[in-house]
């Protein structure tokens, strides 16, 4: 089942579809509060502080406090209303609400074993102030658990950036749906355990609303994935080529390539220079090796109708020469994944790039080649989401902006975060192992690009939580196989 990541306007529409179609909005926070108290463990009888703003989010935390007191637990209410303003439901429950609130920043919070947030929900634009700002610093160093009503005040909840301060969460208790900042960062490390509790809203209502961003996953994709079949062969399987960098830099291209190989690659090709083939020779063993002699030699190579896909950039380095290799691979093929030193030769000349690509090519920069590439006005759009599908609608082509939160985009709109909870994938080849794999899947030619690009990165990033502690790259590739046979024995059991 495809799983939905919602902005908050899609939430915010979630909600009026959900209140006009017959479901009171103070039904809706009633369900909330009811939630929430599910979490709490009312049989030890904690001492509980509930932090409220003025709006929904605030309204929710007058709701639980009002249960908190039903069930004799001693519960206090800071009430944090500067503007003197307030929601309309809200001030029901703030009126329906009998208990201690308090106006003042808490003279001691060592007496309260909980702390509640529900200061401010996703609607939250403007940068925390600075008596707030005092508060949150206090909770945050007070070594109380705190949990957060739908996401942890101060972080905008589209772009996931901290406005100022935010809460530091031990758990997040959302409702209906996950949001986009409890998958990016930095947003994400404020939330702690995320948990979904449903209040009422149907989930018939993602027809109306047509979310537009997916979470990563096999749902999406597997039923495209190239798993072999017995009328298959050597070269109806794919044949990847990649660019191998000079003499002793090619170490990335090698591992891009037996990464492409294990992800079901019919056979690769490494294309280099004489001194590099010295180095390359001994130290592969199924890659197939094409030496360099002469600037003509690369484009014929191009020409051979058993190429599927072009891998190039790992260890090319940055030069007139890797950007000639990409532009000619991108006139003579159709799947090219550019990486690396790739992108980074167009740093000031992505024009001369993208004049070439195609929805089909697919561009895998991690952050600081983003930036050299599409340059600051790009880079400095907050949200990744829609950073990335911006640069996505610029080049012309997929992209996969790579990180712990990697966004891919593609210029048709198509968006899909992969929340990686494996931080040892920050390691030395890492990339090229991804770009490897990408390279196989589209040259297998039974995927879409932008399903091999969100294959190729659930693949890697799977792997990577796999391993954990002490993972290098040579890890990566040799546990692909372990991948592909759970997700062929997922796709057996799906059909």
């Amino acid at each position: 089942m495809t799983e939905y990541i919602l902005s908050n306007a899609e939430m915010q529409l979630a909600d009026n579809i959900t209140i006009d179609e017959g479901t009171p909005s103070l039904d809706l926070m009633e369900n909330a509060g009811n939630a929430i108290l599910k979490h709490i463990a009312l049989s030890d009888e904690p001492k509980i502080l509930v932090l409220c703003g003025p709006g929904n989010n605030g309204g929710d935390g007058f709701v639980l406090s009002r249960l908190l007191l039903s069930n004799k637990i001693q519960v206090t209410v800071f009430f944090y209303n500067p503007f003197n303003k307030i929601s309309s439901d809200c001030l029901v429950n703030k009126n329906r609400f009998s208990g201690k609130i308090i106006t003042e920043k808490p003279s001691n919070l060592g007496e309260y074993d909980l702390i509640i947030d529900g200061l401010f929900g996703t609607g939250l634009s403007r940068l925390i102030d600075k008596s707030l700002n005092d508060i949150i610093f206090m909770i945050n160093s007070s070594g109380i658990p705190v949990y957060s009503i739908d996401i942890p005040s101060g972080i905008n909840g589209d772009s996931s950036s901290i406005l100022g301060n935010a809460i530091k969460a031990m758990k997040t208790i959302t409702f209906f749906n996950k949001k986009k900042c409890h998958y990016l960062y930095p947003g994400k490390t404020y939330c702690g355990e995320i948990h979904v509790e449903e209040i009422g809203i149907k989930k018939k209502v993602f027809d109306k609303i047509n979310p537009m961003i997916m979470k990563n996953s096999p749902d999406i994709w597997i039923d495209e994935f190239p798993f072999p079949t017995s009328a298959d062969h050597k070269y109806s399987r794919g044949m990847v080529l990649i660019n191998s960098g000079p003499v002793f830099k090619t170490g990335a291209a090698r591992l891009a390539g037996r990464s492409a190989m294990r992800v079901g690659a019919g056979a690769v090709k490494l294309i280099c220079n004489e001194e590099a083939a010295i180095v390359l020779e001994p130290q592969i063993s199924i890659e197939l090796l094409s030496v360099i002699k002469n600037k003509n030699d690369f484009q014929l190579l191009l020409k051979d109708k058993k190429i599927s896909s072009v891998l190039v950039g790992p260890g090319n380095g940055v030069s007139d020469e890797t950007k000639s290799r990409t532009l000619m691979a991108l006139a003579f093929v159709d799947h090219v994944v550019i990486d690396a030193d790739a992108i980074t030769s167009f740093e000031g000349s992505s024009d001369e790039l993208f004049i070439d690509t195609y929805e089909h090519t697919i561009l895998t920069p991690h952050e600081g080649e983003f930036t050299r590439l599409f340059g600051p006005e790009v880079n400095k759009i907050e949200d990744k989401v829609l950073r990335t599908l911006e640069a996505a609608k610029i080049a012309g082509s997929i992209v996969v902006l790579k990180g712990s939160d990697t966004v891919i985009a593609s210029p048709k709109g198509e968006v899909v975060i992969n929340s990686s909870e494996a931080p040892y994938l920050a390691t030395a080849g890492s990339g090229d192992v991804l770009a490897g794999i990408i390279a196989s899947l589209v040259g297998q030619n039974k995927m879409t690009a932008f399903n091999a690009a969100c294959a190729g990165t659930w693949i890697h990033s799977e792997l990577g939580r796999l391993i954990g502690p002490g993972l290098i790259a040579d890890d990566l590739i040799d546990n692909i196989p372990l991948i592909i046979k759970k997700l062929n024995q997922r796709f057996l059991n799906d059909t």
